[in-house]
């Protein structure tokens, strides 16, 4: 039986970015995303997929790169995050080569992310933005987000660690609080 349905959602626009997004935290991993960026877009089905949120996600950025798009998409998930006031989880996940680990605590703000990337651009994306989209992330969503990955090329790394991140999330957001909002 699917639990009801819990739906939070933020805006954010800036200068150089406009974001829209709405997550259903007791979904079925279904993901409607679009921000112009292939690596993005696949991050984000992927927590989807692996947490068990459907997510709809739409955002544009300016001609500067992907730098204020990649951080503002994380702030603005970090938002809707934010409703969650309490909870703890973790998980393990390997992919190919790779295995990652992510632990979540929601209540403080902090970031510690070990990902060892080879790779200075993927899918359109810089690779030090992915640890940054992580960032923004957890601190806009009053999280400690650990991400941790060993072995493998980056896009095992990648895939890893982003399963790992939504499995952890998952978990975490089962043993936690919510304050219901509209942001």
């Amino acid at each position: 039986m699917r639990r009801k349905a819990m739906t939070l959602s933020a805006r954010r626009t800036t200068y150089e970015t406009d974001v829209d997004v709405c997550i259903d935290l007791h979904g079925r991993g279904e993901a409607e995303v679009s921000t112009g960026i292939e690596l993005l877009d696949d991050m984000l089905r992927i927590i989807a997929s692996s947490g068990q949120f459907d997510i709809r996600i739409k955002a544009r950025g300016d001609e500067t790169g992907d730098h204020h798009l990649v951080e503002d998409v994380g702030i603005t998930l970090g938002m809707c995050l934010s409703a969650v006031k309490s909870g703890t989880g973790s998980a393990i996940v390997p992919y190919g080569e790779c295995t990652a680990l992510a632990a979540v605590s929601f209540g403080a703000p902090g970031f510690r992310g070990d990902l060892k990337l080879s790779f200075e651009k993927i899918g359109g994306m810089a690779m030090e933005n992915l640890v940054h989209f992580m960032r923004s992330m957890a601190y806009s969503g009053s999280f400690t987000l650990h991400v941790i990955t060993d072995g493998g090329d980056d896009r095992e790394k990648i895939v890893s660690a982003m399963k790992a991140l939504g499995a952890a999330l998952r978990n975490a957001i089962g043993d936690g609080g919510f304050e219901e909002r509209q942001l």
